[in-house]
C-alpha cells in the first residue's frame, strides 16, 4: 500500500476492538498502534480524507521519492511566503517546529544540507477534515487506539503546538465556509440577545480569507497583522489582538457563539445560554484544549477610514553600550509619555526598535477625519523625532485609506518583513500595563529596563547577532474594553495593557544549534531585564517563550484554576492537549518529546 497526499488510498479492512485505558501514549512499533488494515478502515469513515504528509522541503533531497529540481526551485523561491507554506501539512510557519532533535527536512538554506528528509515532528498521517463528522470520527479512532491528536490549521504558531511527532493530525485548514448575517439569533437565547452584523467562519479560515469576504459586505474584522493567521483557531480562542484592539477590543470580545465537537464526539452549539462554561473557556482560554472548533461566530463592524503614520529612521548612538544611548532613551521616553492618550483615542501601533534604527507604524481606524486626528495626536512626538540631532529620518508619511482591505494592501511593505515566516523564531514577551506609564519616574524605570534588556542581549549575542534582533512593541491591547463582567477567559492583564512587548530573534533553518541556542538565550536575557521592574507579570500565550517556567500564571493569570476545572469536566480523558496549554501533561508525555532531551521523531507511514 502507498498513500499519496492527494488521494489517501487504502485497502479494505475492519476496525479492531478499543484499546484498554486512555493515556494516549501509543507510539508506532507498539502493539497498540493500529495495523495498516485498521488505518484503512478508519480512512473509509472519513471519506478518504486520511492522508500522508509531503514535507515542503522534500523535492530538494535527491534521496527523496519527491525529488524534483524544478519544484525545489519553487520551494526555495517561496520559502518565506506564509500563504505558500500554509498550503501543505508538511510545514509550519516557523521552521524549528518542523524538526525533532536532529531530524528535519530543511532544504539547504544553510549548508550542508542533511542527506535525508525526515518528518521531524510532523504527524505521519492526518485527516484533512471537511465535515464535523470527520472530526467526530477522528476523535473516536484516537480514543479507540490510544493515540494523541494534534490540531492544525495554517501552522502559524510560535510555540509549536500545531505539530507533534507520532500523533494523528487533524487538519481544519479546508473548512473555509464564510457567511455574513445582518441579523443573528444565538441558539436557545432570548430575543434580547439578538445581534446585528455577525460573521460566521469555518475553523480553517485565515485572516486573508476573511478580510476579502467581509469587505465585500462592507464590513471589517478584528484581526492581527499577519494575513496567514487562522483567526478562528488559537488566535480567536486565546485573545486575538490587532489594529482594532484599542477601539473594538480583542477577537474573543467579538465572539457570540461557537459550533464545536467535544471530546465525546458530539456536535454542540455553545454560547452564553448553552454550555456557558465551555463557551467562556474557549473565549480566551486557548485553542486545542476544550473542544474542536467547527464554526466561529463573531461581531463584525461597518468599514471606517484608516489613517496611518509610517516613520523610518536610523540612529547615531553615542556609544555601542545601549544603556548610554541617549537618543533611544529620548525616543522611548517621548513615546511612553504620549502612549496612554493615544490608546484612549483608539490609536494602535507596531514599533520596531533597534539601537541604530526605528520603524514605527501608528494606526487610527475611525469615522470622520482620522487623518487629522492622528496628526494632532502624534504632533509632539513627530517633532521630537524629526528635529532630534541624533535621528536620521528616512521617511515620515501620513496616509489615509478608505477601508481595512485598502489599509492592509497599502501597508504590506511594512507587515511582510516583520512576520519572519520560513525562519525559526523566538519571541519572549511581556504585557506592559498602564501603571508603568503613570509618572515620569515610572516611565524612566520602564525605559531604563528596555535599554538594559537591549544591552544584555548585545553583550550575550555580540554585535553581529544582536543587529538582527529587536524590541517589537505591539500597541494593540483592548485598553478601552475593560470586560467588567468577566465575559472572556483571556488573561485579565490584557485589560490594563498598553504595550505587548516582544524581544524577537530569527534565524534560518539549519543554523547550528550552538548559534540558535545563543540567540534564544540572548532574547531571554533581554526579557529578564525588561520584566524585572514590572508589577504585573503576564505574557500573551500565543507569542511567548516556550521555556517560560511559570507559564500558568503568565499565560492565564487568575483564570487558570477555573479553566482547568472546565477542561476536566469536558475532556476528562485529556483527548485534547497541547504544549503548556490548560491541562498540559508535562514534558514526560510522548506528545512533547521533541521539546526535550530525548526526542523521538515521527515514523513515516507505512510504519516499517
Amino acid at each position: 500500500m502507498h498513500i499519496k497526499e492527494s488521494t489517501g488510498l487504502f485497502a479494505l479492512a475492519n476496525l479492531a476492538a478499543p484499546a484498554v485505558g486512555l493515556s494516549f501514549t501509543c507510539q508506532p512499533g507498539q502493539s497498540c498502534w493500529p495495523s495498516l488494515q485498521q488505518w484503512d478502515a478508519f480512512n473509509k469513515t472519513v471519506s478518504g480524507r486520511l492522508k500522508a504528509p509531503v514535507m515542503l522541503g522534500s523535492p530538494c533531497f535527491p534521496s527523496s521519492k519527491d525529488y524534483n529540481k524544478d519544484v525545489c526551485a519553487e520551494v526555495l523561491g517561496q520559502y518565506g511566503n506564509g500563504t505558500f507554506r500554509e498550503t501543505t501539512f508538511g510545514s509550519t510557519q516557523f521552521t524549528q517546529w518542523e524538526s525533532c532533535g536532529a531530524e528535519n527536512c530543511y532544504p539547504g538554506l544553510v549548508q550542508p544540507q542533511a542527506s535525508t528528509c525526515s518528518l521531524g515532528r510532523i504527524s505521519p498521517l492526518y485527516v484533512d477534515a471537511l465535515e464535523p463528522s470527520d472530526i467526530s470520527a477522528t476523535i473516536a479512532f484516537a480514543k479507540q487506539h490510544n493515540i494523541r491528536i494534534v490540531l492544525k490549521n495554517t501552522g502559524h504558531d510560535y510555540l509549536g503546538r500545531s505539530a507533534a511527532a507520532n500523533t494523528l493530525g487533524l487538519r481544519t485548514h479546508s473548512m473555509k465556509n464564510m457567511t455574513f448575517a445582518s441579523s443573528f439569533s444565538a441558539k436557545n437565547c432570548s430575543a434580547a440577545s439578538n445581534k446585528k452584523n455577525i460573521g460566521i467562519i469555518g475553523a480553517g479560515v485565515t485572516a486573508e480569507d476573511a478580510i476579502a469576504f467581509f469587505n465585500n459586505h462592507g464590513m471589517m474584522i478584528t484581526m492581527g497583522a499577519c494575513h496567514t493567521v487562522g483567526i478562528a483557531g488559537g488566535y480567536g480562542q486565546s485573545a486575538g489582538h490587532g489594529p482594532l484592539g484599542p477601539s473594538k477590543g480583542l477577537m474573543v470580545d467579538q465572539a457570540v457563539e461557537f459550533d464545536v465537537i467535544t471530546a465525546d464526539g458530539v456536535f454542540r452549539t455553545i454560547n452564553e445560554c448553552n454550555d456557558p462554561d465551555l463557551f467562556w473557556a474557549m473565549r480566551g482560554g486557548g485553542g486545542q484544549s476544550y473542544a474542536v472548533l467547527v464554526n466561529y461566530k463573531f461581531q463584525v463592524y461597518p468599514q471606517t477610514k484608516w489613517a496611518t503614520w509610517l516613520f523610518n529612521a536610523t540612529i547615531t548612538p553615542p556609544s555601542s553600550n545601549v544603556t548610554e544611548n541617549t537618543v533611544l532613551r529620548d525616543v522611548l521616553t517621548g513615546m511612553s509619555t504620549d502612549q496612554e492618550s493615544w490608546s484612549k483615542a483608539g490609536v494602535a501601533g507596531y514599533n520596531n526598535i533597534l539601537p541604530e534604527s526605528l520603524t514605527f507604524l501608528e494606526i487610527l481606524p475611525a469615522d470622520g477625519d482620522p487623518l487629522t486626528t492622528l496628526k494632532n495626536l502624534t504632533a509632539k512626538f513627530n517633532t521630537l523625532l524629526t528635529t532630534h540631532p541624533g535621528i536620521n529620518v528616512i521617511s515620515s508619511t501620513y496616509q489615509q485609506f478608505d477601508s481595512e482591505t485598502d489599509f492592509f494592501i497599502g501597508q504590506n511593505t511594512f507587515y511582510t518583513p516583520n512576520t519572519a515566516v520560513g525562519l525559526s523564531s523566538s519571541v519572549p514577551s511581556r504585557l506592559i500595563t498602564v501603571d508603568n506609564f503613570e509618572s515620569s519616574e515610572k516611565i524612566d524605570t520602564l525605559v531604563t529596563s528596555i535599554l538594559n534588556g537591549l544591552e544584555a542581549a548585545r553583550v550575550q549575542l555580540g554585535e553581529a547577532l544582536a543587529s538582527g534582533a529587536n524590541v517589537f512593541l505591539l500597541k494593540t491591547a483592548p485598553f478601552n474594553t475593560p470586560d467588567a463582567a468577566n465575559a472572556t477567559s483571556t488573561h485579565p492583564a490584557w485589560r490594563k495593557t498598553l504595550w505587548h512587548l516582544v524581544y524577537g530573534v530569527s534565524y534560518e533553518p539549519g543554523t547550528p544549534d550552538s548559534t540558535a541556542n545563543l540567540m534564544m538565550s540572548g532574547a531571554r536575557a533581554a526579557i529578564d531585564k525588561i520584566q524585572a521592574p514590572l508589577s504585573v507579570q503576564a505574557a500573551y500565550m500565543n507569542e511567548a517563550d516556550p521555556a517560560e517556567p511559570d507559564w500558568q500564571n503568565l499565560f492565564f493569570g487568575e483564570n487558570y484554576g477555573t479553566l482547568l476545572a472546565i477542561k476536566k469536566k469536558w475532556d476528562p480523558d485529556t483527548v485534547l492537549n497541547c504544549y503548556k496549554c490548560v491541562g498540559y501533561l508535562g514534558d514526560q508525555d510522548p506528545m512533547y518529546s521533541c521539546y526535550g532531551s530525548n526526542p523521538k521523531a515521527s515514523v513515516e507511514y507505512p510504519f516499517n
